[in-house]
């Protein structure tokens, strides 16, 4: 079908001021799609790429991306430290700064079916924007699997020993273990200069609990500290080779497979915690332990609104590239607006229903050994490995409570750890030629096309290449090195990208004709092409209208003000692991490790300045190249950027 598009284009000014209206000609042959789960039709659009099975999996493998550990163990204490009234300001917050990016993001991978490195090439002097993002997820997927391994081992080890978890009469442990302890903050410091660490343990008059000495001295069997890495510790090995195994399976056919494991990833970790938050809030003393969850607080706190936007930041995952490549598997007329809004609100229910069960079983614990909510309060790891351990010891058939909890949460980080792995891995797919993808044997499309069979080998590849890589994050030593890592990526870099991701798209981004078309206009023009055939299609523009104040006014400053504020308030000058202080060396380690990821901005438009000097066209460092846009011919625009048909300039970056 073909439909006109009328924009007013301001004119050179002249005498009198006028206005001129250009009518573009959309080439578009979709038929006019229904509205149901795959509400642009099953069939494969974009036979030479792939798309999902059915649009409903890119959801499920959005909201899984979105749904990660963090919410069993960072948000739930979050909430508790800053009250009550922190729950409902983070839902308008995400409302009105992360349903934008989650929008924008998710948006650009559908119009250019591309993943982060050349979706950006629409603005070629920030195109390493996508770079950064993929290197600070592949650093970011490496020790997270680590951590997939450690959860691995414990759900499959303590539900059948839960008895000697919550037992001093264990080899293991030190004289200072005593039973039935309670939990008290040791040392306490920030992570990465941005979420509280609460270093804390289970003590009784200064004895460490049982649960606490069997992570340390059993699980991890703890070295002295990062100067001592020690031996890789046999059974987590295990563990980390069964985790890379099963992303490699869950991504052997990239998103058929993942949109197939979306379900058992999203829907039953959905299912197992409301489970879970029914057996909470029937405990004894969990109406405590939620009523002290959900106490207003302190609204005037320093770091507040700062902490909370980092939450939203971190909690969704944006600026991580992971919404744009599974956007871009979906096919070009998908409503993308109405997934972005799922992805929110789900996202926000499962931050209620996980801070409110945690807190439930809290309470439980605070009421079984008799002292107050606070003293049982932790976050991160020891959260989950030494308190929650604790709860189901004291918990009739906690052995299978344990079970399901510990199963929930491997699901909901192998969800997360697929689409950052899928992330890498995409994006190096799209940097490889068309012309030598052509030449290799194989057919052109299905689930045996050269594209996938290629897939398949690469994701072999890359996840041999993280399993040696996280070996170090699974030696007696391994939690130090993870510590440092973690507290210095994917800190502040996601901020800068959110930042210029709108800078580049709201100020930056031009077509040929960027003398008398606003980047912004042809944004917007450009989203409403790709969404014409939605169900509301008025509902759609208006809400465009309002993400466009975001992206052009509001989203930019909280973000520069967070990156400005963030160092000042919480820079890591110091770092530390319970009672052990780093040395300067590692800080400077984890400096090197943040501008890993930072400097590929600055490479990136580098590079593509030389390019364009060498061609002799330096306009093209302000301009898309002229193949960029919808990857289909027949989803292109006559006379927005050539013709229908053109071929793939595959010398720029």
């Amino acid at each position: 079908m073909a439909s006109k598009v009328e924009e007013t284009i301001p004119m050179q000014p002249t005498a009198a001021p006028q206005q001129h209206v250009v009518v573009v000609e959309t080439v578009d042959t979709d038929a006019t799609p229904c509205c149901c789960c795959c509400d642009d039709g099953c069939e494969e659009e974009n036979k030479e790429r792939g798309n999902w099975s059915c649009n409903f999996e890119s959801i499920l493998a959005s909201i899984g991306y979105a749904i990660g550990p963090g919410y069993l163990w960072i948000m739930p204490y979050l909430i508790y430290r800053h009250g009550g009234l922190f729950l409902l300001a983070y839902f308008f917050s995400q409302i009105f700064i992360g349903f934008p990016i989650v929008y924008l993001e998710m948006a650009l991978g559908q119009y250019t079916s591309q993943g982060p490195i050349r979706a950006w090439r629409g603005v070629p002097i920030l195109q390493g924007i996508g770079v950064g993002m993929v290197v600070m997820s592949a650093i970011f997927c490496i020790y997270h699997n680590a951590l997939l391994a450690e959860m691995l081992y414990y759900m499959f080890y303590v539900p059948g020993d839960l008895s000697s978890t919550a037992s001093c009469d264990n080899y293991w442990n030190t004289d200072r273990c005593v039973s039935g302890c309670r939990q008290e903050v040791v040392e306490y410091d920030y992570d990465g200069g941005y979420e509280p660490y609460n270093y804390t343990r289970l003590i009784c008059g200064g004895l460490e609990a049982p649960a606490m000495e069997y992570r340390q001295f059993y699980v991890l069997q703890l070295s002295t500290g990062i100067d001592d890495m020690g031996a890789v510790r046999g059974p987590l090995a295990g563990c980390l080779f069964l985790a890379w195994l099963m992303v490699v399976l869950g991504l052997s056919f990239g998103v058929k497979s993942l949109g197939k494991v979306a379900y058992v990833t999203t829907l039953v970790p959905m299912l197992f915690t409301f489970i879970l938050f029914l057996r909470a809030v029937t405990l004894p003393g969990a109406a405590n332990g939620i009523a002290y969850l959900l106490w207003p607080g302190n609204l005037a706190s320093s770091d507040y609104y700062f902490t909370m936007i980092t939450a939203i930041v971190h909690r969704l995952s944006v600026g991580h590239g992971g919404y744009t490549t599974m956007a871009s598997h979906n096919r070009f007329h998908n409503n993308v607006l109405r997934d972005a809004v799922l992805v929110i609100l789900i996202d926000f229910l499962m931050v209620v229903v996980c801070a409110i069960m945690i807190f439930g079983f809290l309470g439980f614990l605070a009421h079984q050994i008799g002292t107050d909510i606070s003293e049982v309060v932790a976050s991160g790891p020891h959260l989950v490995f030494v308190a929650m351990v604790t709860v189901f010891s004291h918990l009739p058939a906690g052995s299978s409570w344990a079970a399901l909890f510990f199963l929930t949460l491997v699901l909901l980080t192998y969800g997360s750890q697929l689409v950052l792995v899928e992330t890498v891995i995409t994006s190096l797919m799209d940097l490889i030629p068309k012309g030598l993808m052509k030449n290799l044997p194989g057919r052109e499309s299905g689930l045996r096309s050269k594209r996938m069979m290629l897939h398949g080998v690469m994701t072999v590849a890359v996840c041999f290449l993280f399993f040696l890589l996280g070996l170090p994050y699974v030696t007696q030593g391994g939690v130090y090195l993870l510590t440092v890592v973690d507290s210095f990526n994917a800190v502040i870099q996601p901020d800068i990208f959110i930042l210029l991701e709108c800078v580049a798209l709201a100020y930056l981004y031009s077509p040929s004709c960027s003398r008398c078309c606003p980047a912004l206009n042809r944004w917007l023009s450009d989203l409403s092409h790709m969404l014409q055939h939605v169900c509301c299609f008025c509902c759609a523009t208006i809400v465009n209208g309002m993400t466009a104040v975001a992206w052009v006014y509001y989203i930019p400053m909280v973000m520069l003000a967070q990156v400005i504020v963030k160092p000042l308030m919480w820079w890591p000058n110091s770092l530390s692991y319970q009672s052990y202080y780093f040395p300067t060396w590692s800080i400077i380690l984890g400096y090197f490790i943040m501008s890993i990821s930072l400097i590929m901005v600055p490479l990136g438009t580098l590079t593509n300045i030389i390019i364009a000097l060498v061609r002799g066209k330096p306009s093209e460092i302000v301009q898309p190249p002229a193949d960029w846009g919808p990857y289909l011919s027949k989803h292109r625009r006559v006379g927005s950027r050539g013709q229908p048909g053109q071929p793939v300039d595959d010398t720029r970056m």
